[in-house]
């Protein structure tokens, strides 16, 4: 017998919707979510968007606050650090994985998203430069071929993509300098240089951190610089 493909519920089909704006930063940090007006942009009574931010607060992208509302995630310097720690610890596994699982597909896949980034780079777009940088990092765990790491890194990597879209326009500069770093960690990755890989993405995760921590400092991380009330 042929397995039954369930529909998505309205919770989930908005909850995807929503989780797209949160990490290509339409919403801001710490910024509330109105339920009535998400309600009315969907069409949809309130029910489901209550359930879109039950499924959205286990991903750690929305907290909801008794007789206050939903609001988007908050950070902080100490979380900053744990996000960058854990990723650390999970990201080189994945890789090492995915090149003995389907290495061709992960380095076909991976070629293709540095010329995107390139494309974006050169184009000046922040928010494809951000997503194709969301990919990079997101398809080892998509070709690891062993489903508890991919759930592992699935616990950050909603809240990893927007800290990243918050962050990517207002620091140009660091833009260029990554965008090195990842064609340098994509050869030795093709190349089985694993040792010289450690030591890259160590230095690119924590030049990462250092820019969130200076973000949260100059109040980039956050709902007092919102630029966007009404997201789409």
């Amino acid at each position: 017998m042929k397995k039954i493909a369930q529909p998505q519920s309205l919770a989930e089909i908005a909850a995807a919707q929503l989780r797209e704006a949160i990490v290509t930063g339409k919403f801001r940090l710490g910024e509330n979510i109105s339920e009535e007006k998400l309600a009315l942009q969907m069409g949809i009574s309130r029910t489901p968007i209550r359930d879109c931010m039950a499924i959205l607060s286990k991903e750690g992208l929305v907290v909801v606050r008794s007789k206050r509302g939903s609001f988007v995630f908050e950070t902080n310097v100490a979380d900053i650090g744990e996000i960058c720690d854990y990723r650390l610890m999970l990201e080189l596994q994945g890789i090492k994985a995915a090149i003995g699982q389907a290495r061709e597909d992960y380095l076909a896949a991976m070629t293709q998203i540095l010329r995107d980034m390139e494309g974006a780079l050169e184009r000046g777009d922040s928010v494809a430069y951000g997503t194709a940088d969301t990919a990079f990092h997101q398809l080892a765990f998509d070709h690891c071929g062993n489903s508890y790491l991919r759930d592992a890194y699935s616990l950050v990597a909603g809240r990893i993509a927007a800290l990243r879209a918050n962050i990517t326009a207002p620091y140009d500069e660091r833009r260029r300098e990554s965008f090195g770093e990842h064609r340098a960690m994509a050869a030795m990755i093709a190349e089985g240089r694993f040792a010289e890989l450690e030591a890259a993405l160590s230095l690119h995760v924590r030049r990462t951190r250092d820019v969130y921590i200076r973000a949260i400092r100059e109040g980039h991380l956050g709902p007092a610089s919102a630029a966007v009330d009404d997201p789409d």
